[in-house]
């Protein structure tokens, strides 16, 4: 008789805890030749405790290496929690990466302004998220001091699997403590998976939320990278490219400074903001890494 199956909370090495169909936390194994299951994912098991399967995911989370190869770490997401702060200063390349990865992923991005009691700059990159705010992206300000903030972005995330993603030091962990007043119980169980101390931040956790759903916690990074994508892809990773791909002069446009360009075209009547056309530049010059394309010279890329 077929089993419902059981959700992967945390793996290391050949093992890792699942939370069974009854709730209760169980340690698993698995060949390590085979695919390695991530946290996130859906998972059947055997009598003995053995993974036999790992169900279709809905996608992937994850980021590139420094060769431009993708580094799956989660599965089955529905929101990105892109967290920033005042202290330190985000990214702006960062936050456009973030949101490239969800659009290609079929993740939903939100953007987690945090330590919102330190005052919120008017300047650049803190601008920028208007910018966004127009497209359609998302923002909720937090505090982990003032309850009503934290209430609603645990209205947010309610019966939804959501990943926490940012910058060392934007209050990730001060988020989840709060959001799971558990949390420091269930690290302590799963790290007997891992086999590493307690407070490790190099491990990508599962916890279930005490009002349903999912809250993944990814370790903090200093820079997040993409992997290599068809240049095609990732244009319409921009959602207000979308309109315009396909109405350029050239097939294999990149879309930084060819004649013809509807990008460019767009972004000089105003309808693409100047701040997303440099941004994708930056990502293009990237990419140009990993696909070894000089689209300075206007060459496409080989995978567009």
């Amino acid at each position: 008789m077929k089993t419902e199956p059981s959700r992967v909370l945390v793996t290391h090495s050949d093992h890792g805890t699942a939370l069974m169909p009854d709730g209760l936390l169980s340690h698993f194994y698995f060949n390590r030749s085979l695919e390695r299951p991530l946290a996130g994912d859906w998972i059947e098991l055997d009598e003995s405790n053995r993974l036999t399967a790992i169900c279709p995911r809905t996608n992937t989370f994850g980021r590139g290496d420094h060769k431009g190869r993708f580094k799956p770490t989660a599965a089955n997401i529905d929101q990105l929690l892109i967290v920033i702060a005042p202290e330190p200063e985000p990214s702006l390349d960062l936050m456009t990466r973030y949101l490239a990865m969800a659009e290609q992923q079929h993740i939903q991005p939100i953007f987690v302004l945090n330590k919102t009691d330190l005052g919120i700059p008017d300047s650049a990159p803190f601008d920028y998220l208007e910018d966004l705010k127009s497209l359609g992206y998302s923002a909720i300000e937090t505090n982990t001091k003032d309850e009503a903030s934290l209430k609603t972005l645990a209205e947010q995330i309610k019966d939804q699997t959501s990943i926490l993603a940012g910058q060392s030091g934007v209050g990730k962990s001060s988020i989840l403590n709060r959001l799971i007043p558990s949390v420091q119980s269930l690290i302590g169980q799963l790290s007997q998976a891992t086999g590493k101390g307690k407070h490790t931040t190099t491990t990508t956790r599962l916890y279930p939320l005490p009002q349903g759903g999912y809250l993944v916690d990814s370790p903090g990074v200093w820079e997040y990278g993409l992997w290599q994508i068809p240049i095609a892809d990732l244009a319409a990773s921009f959602v207000e490219f979308r309109p315009f791909l396909g109405q350029c002069r050239f097939r294999d446009c990149t879309h930084d400074h060819e004649p013809g360009c509807a990008l460019i075209e767009a972004a000089a009547l105003g309808q693409i903001k100047a701040s997303r056309l440099d941004a994708w530049r930056r990502l293009l010059a990237e990419q140009a890494r990993y696909h070894k394309l000089d689209h300075h010279q206007g060459k496409g890329s080989p995978l567009a």
